[in-house]
């Protein structure tokens, strides 16, 4: 049985597994809690009961290492084209009589509205390059305007038709004065995980198992069942 000081110590570790913040937080003095943790997490009773809090742990919470690392897998390899596309399509001359700009049949009446409500000549009005327009035909090689390049747009996706990877990658969204910004988990720290679990960074790279065929196997058991948007002309805002 550890004394309540130390045993404080294993509880507060399990909070952050930060062994300074811990040693702080059970009592220790700050400034020699960088060395009590560390002489603290050297003794044998201390890491023994870490471990069986850890074991309790996981049995009230059904938090296994093997979901933890399946999550991890799911952020690194998912592809956020599924939260988020960056389409091209023609710009508003592409396809414009004479290359000039073109309107949708709304756009068209409502210009065309406002011009006749000023008491204009109805013959006197532009139709520039008449009506038409749709973003998702593909950009005119010949168009002078866009040198055929045609104009980026950003879609978002609809959130409730995620695969299980997307769902993992994706952290929420936001309406901002730029549009609605999707937020996404670090893929590059999902992949730090993952390396350190296969024993990438080891420097002799010599491990008793195969680690990727232990990861695949683990993942084969245990499978459950920040972009913004820039407007409809824009690319994703930073």
């Amino acid at each position: 049985m550890l004394p309540p000081k130390q045993q404080r110590f294993v509880h507060e570790y399990l909070v952050d597994l930060n062994g300074t913040q811990a040693a702080i937080r059970a009592g220790y003095s700050k400034h020699t809690a960088n060395e009590q943790a560390s002489q603290l997490l050297a003794k044998l009773s201390i890491q023994e009961a870490i471990a069986q809090a850890r074991k309790e742990q996981q049995e009230r919470t059904a938090i296994t290492a093997d979901k933890v690392l399946l999550e991890a897998w799911n952020i690194a390899t998912a592809d956020p084209r599924e939260l988020v596309d960056v389409k091209v399509g023609c710009c508003r001359c592409c396809y414009g009589e004479g290359f000039k700009h073109q309107r949708t049949i709304q756009e068209f009446n409502h210009d065309r509205e406002i011009w006749l409500d000023k008491g204009n000549d109805p013959a006197e009005f532009d139709e520039q390059g008449g009506i038409g327009f749709s973003p998702i035909l593909l950009p005119n090689p010949e168009c002078p305007e866009c040198g055929g390049d045609g104009i980026s747009r950003v879609a978002l996706k609809d959130t409730r038709h995620l695969s299980e990877k997307a769902r993992a990658l994706y952290a929420g969204a936001k309406q901002t004065k730029f549009g609605i910004e999707i937020q996404m988990h670090d893929k590059s720290a999902a992949m730090e995980k993952l390396f350190k679990h296969l024993g990438l960074y080891e420097k002799d790279n010599k491990q008793k198992a195969d680690p990727l065929a232990t990861l695949m196997e683990g993942l084969r058991g245990n499978v459950v069942g920040v972009v913004k948007d820039g407007g409809a002309d824009g690319l994703p805002s930073e």
